[in-house]
């Protein structure tokens, strides 16, 4: 059995949920489903093989809270490794790497990106020369963190817009489709007219779970209205998924079935049903969504990958003509670090393409700082680092992205994620135990202390300020890669049936988030 050790002193005082985010990957960065458990201020990782490998966690910052870090590789020994003092080295090997590989490119790196990285290369220097003493050791390696991070901005800003300008010498505006994600929910249109200068593109969701009910023939008919708006407003048309195995998509009635057989004759069928009456009316069909990811009706993998085959299959029957995609949800594939036969996203879109189905491009579905059921936090350079990853596989990728607008408790969120933001900060309920200092850091204060509704304001500011990155960096940075063929804002509103916490451009109370400002303020400088 292979097992990591790694030094955290005071590992009690971290949020828990920390811990069940460790994971260690290989040389393809594929996790090992392992068990984690803190014992004697040392966190333990076992797996099943003995192979070298880094360690990813999340781990609080001072400057974007908590964020997905990784170690270098590491061997398998018994002396416990100082956690702090490995995530920097990682940390630091990672974004200095990437800077060195785009300057070979080409690429002028900024000088905010020069000197914050010196500095943490300083730190983490000073760190190795005193693991004798423990509690300055991990002072200035948790430093060289917090420095390194900083700097991943502005070499990912660097790079933004410096491949922008690159696109652009090639397109005038880029044709890249930029849009939003409807569902067919009845009060649609209250909020439709606003997202029109922001895209180009609108994506119609047509999961079985929301067609295949009680109320069907309404739902079509909210669905044909959502295909006419969009024709009229001169949009493509994106539709799907046809079907998808997370729980908050499945008809409840599904669940009555005992056999797969049953299952995969029922999505075949909606599928046929759907494609056969919007055929013609589409631009661009999605198969399925969330196949690959761990599902509540008990499939095997195999049973999975025959489902994705006869969905994509009938929709090819149906409509051979209109491109298909199909989409991988959470493809950093951070689930397999706790769940050993669950599918590598990776493995299971290759299956695909080598079965010769047909398909035109895949979507990776990036719902950013959501656990479980999404993606754990991630800086600039690592969404980068992604994207040219799946590039490998040689089809043009659609990324479907979502992600917390502000950090308020959500209950209507159909998906039970957590804001992974929250987690090391106190909850929000308990906003009236805080108030600002005039420099505008967040302090805590006694109980007693009373807070106005601007002091509430300002608190959530300063809690958004402290998320990794905001849904327009990702955009752009997504803008930047020109496999990228398209970007969908995965949640258009707030106020009606959703699936993340927070993440919609309209918030409950019908209040247009800055997001959709930025988002049209985009489309205008980059895209038709």
């Amino acid at each position: 059995m292979g097992q990591l050790r790694f030094r955290v002193p005071n590992a009690q005082s971290y949020d828990p949920q920390i811990w069940s985010t460790a994971f260690v990957s290989g040389i393809e960065g594929i996790p090992w489903a392992s068990r984690n458990r803190i014992e004697n201020d040392c966190l333990v990782v076992e797996r099943t093989v003995n192979e070298s490998g880094k360690l990813s966690i999340v781990w609080p910052t001072e400057e974007y809270g908590p964020i997905m870090l990784s170690t270098a590789s590491l061997r398998c020994q018994e002396e416990p490794y100082f956690l702090h003092v490995e995530l920097a080295r990682g940390t630091i090997h990672r974004i200095r790497g990437r800077g060195f590989d785009w300057q070979r490119l080409g690429l002028k790196t900024p000088e905010a990106f020069t000197s914050l990285m010196d500095q943490a290369v300083a730190a983490f220097v000073q760190s190795l020369l005193c693991t004798n003493d423990p509690t300055r050791c991990i002072a200035l390696a948790q430093s060289a963190i917090d420095l390194a991070v900083s700097a991943s901005k502005p070499l990912a800003r660097a790079f933004i817009s410096q491949s922008l300008q690159a696109r652009h010498q090639a397109e005038k505006q880029l044709s890249t489709l930029l849009g939003i994600k409807l569902v067919p929910n009845a009060d649609w249109e209250k909020d439709a007219n606003a997202v029109v200068p922001a895209i180009n593109t609108i994506h119609v969701s047509m999961e079985m779970g929301q067609i295949e009910n009680e109320s069907k023939n309404d739902t079509l008919q909210i669905i044909d209205a959502q295909l006419d708006w969009a024709r009229k407003n001169g949009l493509r048309i994106f539709a799907g998924p046809l079907i998808n195995l997370q729980t908050h998509a499945l008809p409840k009635w599904l669940y009555l079935f005992s056999d797969f057989e049953s299952l995969y004759e029922a999505a075949c069928k909606h599928a046929v049903q759907v494609v056969e009456r919007y055929r013609g009316q589409v631009h661009l069909w999605s198969a399925a969504a969330g196949l690959n990811a761990p599902n509540s009706l008990g499939i095997t993998d195999e049973q999975v990958l025959h489902l994705a085959v006869g969905v994509i299959q009938a929709v090819r029957r149906c409509d051979p003509k209109t491109p298909v995609v199909l989409s991988i949800d959470a493809p950093w594939a951070e689930y397999l670090g706790q769940k050993s036969d669950g599918i590598s996203p990776l493995h299971f879109a290759d299956a695909l393409i080598r079965a010769d189905l047909g398909l035109s491009g895949l979507g990776l579905e990036l719902n950013l700082n959501y656990w479980p059921g999404g993606s754990l936090p991630r800086d600039l350079i690592d969404i980068s680092d992604l994207i040219d990853h799946w590039n490998i596989l040689g089809l043009p990728l659609l990324a479907q992205v979502s992600g917390p607008c502000n950090l308020l408790a959500d209950e209507h969120a159909l998906a039970k994620s957590t804001i992974v933001s929250n987690w090391t900060y106190p909850d929000v309920a308990a906003w009236e135990q805080c108030q600002m200092s005039d420099s505008g850091s967040l302090e805590m204060a006694s109980p007693s202390t009373s807070a106005t509704a601007s002091d509430l304001e300002k608190y959530q500011q300063a809690r958004r300020d402290r998320m990794p990155v905001n849904g327009l960096e990702v955009i752009q940075m997504l803008l930047a890669k020109s496999n990228v063929h398209g970007i969908i804002w995965n949640q258009f509103s707030d106020r009606t049936d959703h699936v993340y916490p927070n993440a919609g451009l309209i918030s409950p109370t019908g209040k247009h988030r800055s997001l959709l400002d930025g988002l049209a303020r985009l489309r205008q400088l980059h895209v038709h």
